[in-house]
C-alpha cells in the first residue's frame, strides 16, 4: 500500500493512497487542506471547509458547533502544531463521504504542549461540487 507524505507548516501529514476515485481524492485533498488550515489557525480555510451544521466531537465527549471549532483554533486557545493521518479509509456514496482514520498530534494551550494520539470517524458532504466536513467524532481505543 502506497503513502503519500505531505509537508504542511512544517508538519508532516501522512495519507493512504488507496482512494481509487475522484471523489475519494477531494475527500481526501479536503482533509489536508482542512489539517493545514487548521495548523495555520486560518479561520476562513476552516469555514470554506466545514458545514455550517458542523458537530465537531473531541476524543474527550466535547462537541462543538462550527463557530465554536473555529473560534478555539483561530483565538488560538488551541494551536496545533503538528496533525499526522495515518490509516485513513474513504467510502463515498453519492454526495456522501466516511473517513475513518488515526489521528495523532501535537497542540498547544496556554503554553503547554501535548501529545494527542486517537481514531476519528468524520463525514463530509458534498454541496455544490465542494466536500464539506459535516461531522467528525474523535475516540480512543
Amino acid at each position: 500500500m502506497k503513502k503519500f507524505l505531505l509537508i504542511v507548516a512544517g508538519s508532516l501529514i501522512f495519507l493512504d493512497a488507496s482512494a481509487n476515485t475522484s471523489d475519494e481524492y477531494a475527500v481526501n485533498d479536503a482533509m489536508n487542506r482542512l489539517s493545514a488550515a487548521m495548523i495555520a489557525g486560518d479561520p476562513q480555510k476552516m469555514r470554506d471547509l466545514t458545514s455550517e451544521a458542523l458537530s465537531y466531537g473531541h476524543s474527550n465527549g466535547r462537541v462543538q458547533d462550527r463557530a465554536a471549532f473555529i473560534d478555539t483554533i483561530a483565538s488560538g486557545q488551541t494551536r496545533y502544531r503538528r496533525i499526522d493521518l495515518t490509516h485513513t479509509t474513504t467510502m463515498v456514496t453519492g454526495d456522501n463521504a466516511v473517513v475513518r482514520d488515526h489521528f495523532s498530534g501535537t497542540t498547544e494551550s496556554d503554553g503547554k504542549f501535548s501529545e494527542v494520539d486517537f481514531d476519528v470517524l468524520l463525514v463530509w458532504q458534498k454541496r455544490n461540487g465542494v466536500w464539506k466536513l459535516l461531522a467528525r467524532q474523535g475516540y480512543k481505543d
